[in-house]
């Protein structure tokens, strides 16, 4: 794990809101129309995008249901395409770890947030409520997961 201040940037793509017991369905669903209708040449052409992959989550009531985003890092100066979302991501510090693309995502999620991050002195940010893997590669690559962190009052 290390720890990153990243400036602002702005994802943005396409997304669904969803629950756990739904997930699986309707992100696979959510990856399947993203690379099998062309929404990521869509994406290629906004001012500013980089190639690398974004699943960014974030809750919409309480952490019961949230939003999944699929989709690209932009220049913020962009209008999204019709049915896209335009995410800006504040400056802030994140708590990042790589993984191999053979390591279960769910397992790497649960050992990060509740193992790592408290391990090294950190809690989640949670107002800030922006949490994303990365796959500089591809989205059957190694990955990188993202979690917004504050030091923790011990």
């Amino acid at each position: 794990m290390r720890l990153v201040e990243r400036e602002t940037f702005t994802i943005c793509g396409y997304a669904v809101e969803t629950v756990a017991a739904q997930n699986d369905a309707d992100i696979s669903a959510l990856y399947k129309d993203f690379f099998g209708t062309g929404r990521e040449a869509v994406l290629l052409r906004l001012n500013g995008a980089k190639k690398g992959y974004y699943g960014l989550s974030w809750y919409t009531r309480g952490h019961e249901k949230y939003c999944y985003l699929l989709g690209i890092e932009t220049g913020k100066e962009n209008n999204p395409p019709e049915n896209a979302l335009l995410k800006t991501l504040e400056k802030t510090l994140y708590a990042v770890a790589c993984y191999s693309s053979e390591k279960d995502i769910i397992e790497a999620w649960n050992e990060f947030f509740y193992s790592d991050i408290p391990g090294r002195g950190y809690i989640p940010n949670e107002p800030y409520n922006f949490y994303f893997e990365y796959y500089p590669e591809n989205v059957h690559g190694d990955y990188e997961l993202w979690v917004p962190v504050v030091k923790a009052d011990l």
